[in-house]
């Protein structure tokens, strides 16, 4: 196997976890935000759609960690640097715990209210965004901590100003971007859950078709947004990757990036054009494939700048 094959491998199998947690981040602000003053006629499937998603959220982030686990189990035995820079006390370790921790009990405090909390939507959406505010927060950290190991990998910082990269910084772009794809791979994930549900879970026909196009709008319009945040970081970074030798596999990285989640996002338009969106499964299915064939591009053009 070539080299470059091997990493793309690799990179694919490491974007499984980090898409499922992209994912679990996402999920409880889809579904808070459809507490807030919804429709009659269709506040009992927002409400289903709501159980499900949380649901779906803590078994993503259980699968998430228990694959983080190994692989930083499997990091410290390959690369025990790398392994000592994200396990430095007190930077980065205990921010990222905390807020993991903060992130992972509001999530699962937003599933268990589910009924305790149905009369007073207004506190149980804000205890679901919380939730994602936290995720993102933690995106954040891992962000400002990535940029700092890719300009010295063997010491973790100790200044405060760590956390608040330059203006010129290419981390502001990313931020926006990791939002973005948490959206998108929360509404794509969540696709596959009520795909994976349809038997197991009989709420009808109507509430599959009006869940499977809600799903899609979200995976949909976050996908254009992440596009569109790539592109800003792309124009940011090409002027120097164009001149380093990573620049061939940083272009095919960013083609395959926006390619794939441009044809993810006219699968999900065609099923929310489609009048029954449960003969279109294999739609939902195939942009999921191709979302997570996008992360992988993305991340391989990212790796390959900052670590190449």
């Amino acid at each position: 196997m070539s080299e470059n094959l091997l990493f793309l491998t690799m990179a694919a199998l490491v974007c499984l976890p980090l898409l499922l947690l992209l994912a679990a981040g996402g999920l409880p602000l889809t579904s808070a935000v459809l507490l807030l003053s919804p429709p009659k006629r269709v506040k009992v499937f927002r409400d289903k759609y709501g159980q499900q998603t949380a649901t779906f959220c803590l078994l993503a982030g259980v699968g998430a960690a228990v694959s983080l686990a190994a692989g930083g189990a499997l990091v410290w035995y390959l690369c025990p640097a790398a392994a000592a820079f994200w396990l430095g006390w007190p930077l980065p370790i205990a921010p990222l715990a905390g807020g993991l921790v903060l992130a992972g009990t509001l999530a699962l405090v937003y599933r268990a209210a589910w009924q305790g909390l149905k009369d007073n939507r207004a506190v149980h959406a804000c205890l679901g965004i919380g939730a994602t505010i936290a995720a993102w927060g933690l995106g954040y950290l891992f962000v400002t901590f990535f940029r700092h190991f890719a300009v010295s990998p063997a010491v973790p910082g100790y200044d405060p100003a760590l956390f608040l990269p330059p203006l010129a910084s290419s981390a502001w772009p990313h931020l926006p971007l990791v939002w973005a794809l948490s959206l998108t791979m929360a509404g794509a994930t969540t696709c596959l859950y009520l795909i994976h549900r349809r038997d197991k879970d009989d709420f009808g026909r109507d509430y599959y078709n009006y869940s499977l196009k809600l799903a899609c709008k979200w995976a949909l319009f976050s996908a254009l947004a992440a596009m569109a945040t790539r592109a800003w970081l792309v124009a940011i970074l090409w002027p120097t990757a164009r001149d380093l030798p990573v620049r061939t596999t940083f272009f095919w990285g960013e083609g395959i990036g926006f390619g794939c989640l441009a044809m993810a996002c006219l699968l999900w338009a065609l099923v929310l054009k489609s009048q029954n969106p449960l003969r279109l499964k294999l739609h939902c299915v195939s942009a999921a494939i191709l979302a997570w064939v996008a992360l992988t591009g993305m991340t391989v053009g990212s790796v390959k700048f900052f670590l190449g």
